[in-house]
């Protein structure tokens, strides 16, 4: 429980993706761990309510994107309205503001909704109330999009929105970010300028909070994590969001709600001069992954990297050399699985060798053993050979 005497807490979600069919996870997942991971998916949600009344939230914020498709998916819908009633149930209000993945129709809004639910218009900022247990007003404001490519400057409409302590909802692009689409543009200018002392956003991925000089500005990043894409991997869940009894806003505390993980992780094979030996190192990688996860599932993205003497042997049983490490990692992942391996590693150069060689760098290695300067200085030689080395991730 909760102790909210001298403040209270609501808790800001966005990017839920209900339905999301995790088609990620790619070929080299059985069809068993592929069905145990929608299934387990399924349940984030869910976390995520139980969170909010665990926690005795004062009200909770969900900005866009809560499912994955404008035609929504009717059992992620029946599971939003199960925990909605959940939480009306709990006397937690929910504002609710729609994204690009599921924008605001006519057909789509949903007259099934609680009476604890208010779902922001697209033609204009919704403003509501509500009366903290601290005694604190909070003014909400928010606003859906009414097309999946939401090109209006959404930021605008907040500029006449009044209150003691603001909220702003906002599914939204804030300075353009490339790596998502810039649906419902805005700056940290505008934020900055608008009257909001909290904007509760939704859109990128990633995580991020920010202060303002009036509060912050937040992306809690999706709910699940559904592929080894960057934006993807790592803890997700939500942020709860403290006001104080003078009506400030504290800085967001992230939760996590995922039910399983995905990751990235590199190997450095520099070292390694027998492939019999690589699984030891990705059996401890892989292990520090499961452990941060905290009995999550962890689906893994795995990298091989580094200059290595082992290249050439790698490259000849590849295939089953891949399979063999997916067979392997099996016994340390558990449900997890690894969906893909990169080769990033490349051939090793000795340079003591290269010197004999009749190449480009065997040249400059043996003008390097002929230069009078160079040998009159031995720190300066030492110097350049082990910059070559490391350059070329051989040894001297």
């Amino acid at each position: 429980m909760a102790d909210h005497e001298n403040k209270s807490v609501f808790l800001h979600a966005a990017d839920l993706h209900l339905g999301a069919p995790l088609q990620s996870l790619g070929t080299r997942v059985s069809e068993e761990v592929r069905a145990n991971a929608l299934l387990r998916s399924q349940k984030a949600f869910e976390n995520l309510i139980d969170l909010a009344i665990t926690e005795e939230v004062a009200f909770v914020v969900l900005s866009g994107d809560i499912y994955d498709k404008a035609d929504r998916d009717p059992a992620a819908r029946r599971r939003v309205l199960k925990g909605l009633r959940r939480l009306h149930e709990s006397g937690i209000p929910v504002f609710i503001a729609h994204g690009n993945h599921d924008p605001l129709t006519a057909s789509a809004m949903g007259a099934e909704l609680p009476d604890n639910v208010v779902v922001f218009p697209s033609n204009e900022v919704g403003v509501h109330e509500v009366l903290l247990p601290n005694g604190v007003t909070v003014t909400i404001a928010g606003i859906s999009y009414s097309s999946s490519e939401e090109t209006r400057r959404l930021v605008e409409n907040f500029k006449l929105v009044n209150g003691q302590s603001i909220v702003g909802v906002l599914h939204t692009n804030v300075g353009g970010v490339s790596a998502h689409g810039n649906y419902a543009p805005s700056s940290v200018q505008e934020l900055e300028n608008s009257p909001v002392h909290y904007w509760a956003l939704g859109h990128i991925h990633d995580r991020q909070v920010s202060a303002t000089t009036k509060g912050w500005w937040a992306y809690p990043g999706n709910l699940q994590g559904r592929s080894t894409k960057t934006t993807e991997c790592g803890p997700k869940g939500v942020l709860l969001v403290p006001i104080d009894s003078d009506g400030r806003f504290e800085e967001p505390q992230f939760r996590p709600c995922d039910v399983m993980r995905f990751e990235r992780c590199s190997v450095d094979l520099s070292a390694v001069t027998d492939d019999a030996t690589v699984y030891d190192r990705v059996s401890d990688a892989l292990d520090k992954l499961v452990d941060a996860a905290d009995s999550r599932p962890v689906f893994v993205r795995l990298e091989f990297t580094g200059a290595t003497p082992i290249a050439s042997v790698l490259n000849s049983r590849w295939d089953a050399f891949a399979l063999e490490i997916i067979e392997e990692s099996s016994e340390v992942l558990g449900p997890g699985a690894i969906v893909k391996i990169d080769r990033s590693y490349r051939p090793a150069i000795d340079l003591r060798d290269e010197r004999e060689r009749e190449t480009l760098l065997g040249a400059v290695l043996r003008r390097l053993d002929s230069d009078a300067e160079l040998t009159g200085n031995p720190e300066l030689r030492e110097e350049i050979e082990r910059t070559l080395a490391t350059a070329l991730g051989g040894d001297r």
